[in-house]
């Protein structure tokens, strides 16, 4: 049985100490179960917990083996990298399909009673993006959620999901086939047990991983209250890029989008065409600007959140490089007109081109 999907149903600690925890541990621990159970008790003595946790542990690779779903933990080749760097990720991710490595992650989320304008923008989107490798990312929730894993389809796109309940509670029902057809290059995941219903408690679980599982996150659609506006908050408290489709100011469905941009939450985005390079910088056309060729800048530009200052620090502890080589792609940023300087070994990125 794997450690980690026992640590995963520990309910001692927090998710957060669990990642700071086996960060501590010599990798020779996650091979041997006893070894792995004495660090453990040794670090949080409650016996009776990691028992229970066991036993979900067992349960859930029985059910698992059972229904042929997959269970990839936190420190397998599988498991979502960016969703490595939060915090507090789960331990293990159940779910149907394998994690797109290959592919850059983009969550698009909104309502689940979208108007004409939200689901034209997902068609549209979804097209524009389709020549780079992409992975859309999303809830396979009514609305705007299913249009965008359906319009990925449709152009031959890789897309994911993250759902709120357990694999054995897939809601809402009518999504099963649709599902189906995303496992083949993408899949769709959950942090939940087998049986865990989705409940409202679970919902922004799950959007935590949408948000976290991506580099940026679009809101096309969504009211001022919405799961879509958590995904969003979370997504920018996270320190990844938020964007969003303004609308006209007597839509309602815009209202969330329009105001994660007034509150300078969100950059908007008008053109599709423009979208790709802003989202991913490395994929600007050959225009003399940002070229294929310049990978790090490229990287380096990545770690900018919209509006955010960043420490020279931030940025060579999140690409392994040394400082020098950092500061030649942050003068060639700087030189482009992307980014500028706003104190001691600080920077900011500009608005965009």
């Amino acid at each position: 049985m794997k450690p980690l999907l026992c640590l995963h149903f520990f309910r001692s600690i927090t998710n957060a100490k669990k990642k700071q925890w086996i960060a501590s541990l010599p990798p020779e621990v996650f091979t041997l179960e006893n070894q792995f159970e004495k660090a453990l008790l040794a670090a949080f003595p409650a016996p009776r917990d990691w028992e229970r946790a066991q036993q979900l542990a067992h349960a859930e690779t029985c059910n698992a083996q059972r229904e042929g779903y997959l269970i990839t933990c936190f420190n397998e080749p599988h498991y979502p990298s960016m969703l490595k760097e939060l915090p507090d990720p789960p331990m293990a991710l159940m779910g149907r399909g394998r994690w797109p490595l290959f592919k850059i992650p983009l969550a698009v989320v909104g309502t689940r009673k979208p108007t004409q304008y939200g689901l034209r923008a997902a068609r549209e989107l979804t097209t524009h993006l389709s020549e780079y490798p992409i992975n859309f990312v999303s809830g396979l929730a009514l609305g705007i959620d299913a249009a965008v894993h359906q319009a990925a389809l449709d152009v031959g796109a890789t897309t994911t999901a993250f759902l709120a309940g357990g694999m054995n509670h897939f809601t809402p029902r009518r999504h099963v086939n649709l599902a189906r057809q995303m496992v083949d290059g993408g899949g769709y995941f959950t942090e939940q047990p087998f049986s865990q219903q989705p409940e409202r408690h679970t919902f922004p679980v799950r959007n935590r991983l949408i948000a976290g599982a991506s580099l940026a996150t679009l809101v096309l659609e969504a009211a001022r209250k919405s799961g879509a506006l958590i995904t969003a908050n979370q997504a920018f408290h996270y320190g990844r890029e938020v964007f969003a489709l303004p609308g006209a100011t007597n839509m309602p469905m815009s209202e969330g989008p329009n105001a994660l941009i007034a509150d300078e939450m969100a950059s908007a985005v008008v053109r599709w065409e423009d979208f790709a390079p802003r989202f991913y910088p490395k994929w600007r056309k050959n225009d003399g600007i940002l070229g294929e060729g310049e990978v790090l800048e490229a990287e380096i530009l990545s770690l900018f959140p919209h509006g955010r200052k960043v420490k020279l620090d931030h940025i060579s502890f999140r690409l392994n490089l040394q400082k020098s080589s950092i500061y030649k792609g942050l003068h060639t940023l700087m030189q482009l007109g992307y980014i500028e300087r706003v104190g001691a070994q600080t920077y900011c990125r500009k608005t965009v081109h």
